[in-house]
């Protein structure tokens, strides 16, 4: 009989420290296997993950900024066995999109846990039943049905809703600037330093202030805006 099993590899991953402590305390509580459930799911979400990054490319300087942003929030090396085939997608993605892979990872960890404040940020009620959304998916009764159906698409109802509130998806909605290694795009605008920053920033003040409030140089400004 022939050995149908997948080739594996590890790759090497730096993820946010309390974000993978917490992830794991809750592996281990549901009883899943960390490194096969996060093989699953990134296996199912990177054909969201392509579709939204289509005609992106990151710029050097965004991805820098992205790079060191998640270095400075404090990460912890780890390493995580998935399909070979797995690997390679998500490589071509990184590659065409210029994209900072880990920022990914850890952007997945974030919302496969997504706590009170992730849901409250996109705009998604705490409790299934609460949303009042028709177009959400429905969950069976049955408990082992309904497990099945959550590992199946666990970002399947998180991601309905978000659609709904946008802008952007899952992996390109904005974040909090303190939360910048987590993204997945950033254009230049949003990365201090740039000329599109100081731009960005001098329009929102002439916008809420008037030209005459504007000071020397909209870099004075950079932390406040």
């Amino acid at each position: 009989m022939e050995d149908t099993k997948m080739e594996t590899t590890k790759i090497t991953v730096k993820l946010y420290e309390p974000l993978l402590d917490n992830f794991t305390k809750q592996m281990e509580s549901a009883f899943l296997k960390r490194d096969a459930f996060l093989n699953h799911v990134i296996r199912g979400e990177l054909a969201y993950l392509e579709r939204e990054m289509t005609g992106l490319r990151q710029s050097s300087v965004a991805r820098l900024h992205v790079s060191r942003s998640l270095k400075r929030l404090g990460t912890k090396t780890v390493n995580i066995t998935v399909d070979k085939e797995v690997a390679a997608r998500l490589k071509a993605v990184v590659e065409e999109s210029n994209m900072v892979r880990d920022a990914f990872l850890n952007r997945l960890i974030m919302l496969l846990r997504s706590t009170d404040e992730v849901l409250d940020f996109f705009q998604v009620p705490l409790e299934v039943n609460s949303s009042g959304l028709r177009d959400a998916p429905g969950l069976s009764t049955s408990p082992l049905t309904a497990i099945e159906q959550i590992i199946g698409d666990p970002l399947s109802y998180l991601r309905t809703v978000a659609q709904q509130h946008g802008p952007g998806d899952l992996y390109l909605r904005e974040l909090p600037a303190k939360m910048a290694g987590l993204c997945c795009y950033l254009e230049d605008k949003r990365v201090p330093g740039t000329k599109e920053f100081d731009l960005e920033a001098r329009d929102r003040l002439v916008s809420l202030d008037g030209p005459d409030a504007l000071p020397e140089s909209s870099r004075e400004v950079t932390d406040r805006v």
